[in-house]
């Protein structure tokens, strides 16, 4: 090997080879502007894969609760079909209660005219206590 001159600088140093001498070629420096070319593109790429996994997990998550909003929805149908069905047997067993009320308003003055006419027929009559009028 050829020793390397103390006169030639340090960026056009040669070496040899086979018996010929090259220039060693500087490194080759990144332009200042691509540093982080490569980085970015990747850091882009990973920004827009989990960009596009947490979109899908609110597409998931929004389809869920859009099922079980509607899986309640059934559930209160249900419950206010059974609500109403409690509030018409309510309105028809209040309707039986004043049927009941005017019947018996009806069999307590039927009641009280049969009395009034057996104590009659065998010549019993109620004195009249207050404001009562007497039977007979």
């Amino acid at each position: 090997m050829d020793p390397i001159p103390d006169t030639v600088s340090e960026n056009e140093k040669v070496y040899t080879m086979g018996g010929r001498s090259h220039p060693i070629p500087p490194p080759n420096p990144r332009p200042s502007s691509s540093v982080y070319s490569d980085d970015m593109s990747i850091m882009t790429c990973l920004v827009r894969k989990v960009s596009e996994e947490t979109r899908v997990q609110e597409y998931r998550t929004i389809a869920s609760y859009t099922r079980e909003n509607q899986a309640l929805e059934d559930e209160l149908a249900l419950y206010r079909m059974a609500w109403n069905g409690t509030i018409m047997l309510a309105n028809e067993v209040i309707q039986a209660i004043t049927i009941i009320e005017k019947s018996l308003i009806i069999v307590d003055a039927g009641v009280a005219s049969a009395e009034k006419d057996w104590l009659a027929f065998w010549g019993i009559y109620k004195e009249s206590s207050g404001l009562h009028p007497l039977w007979l």
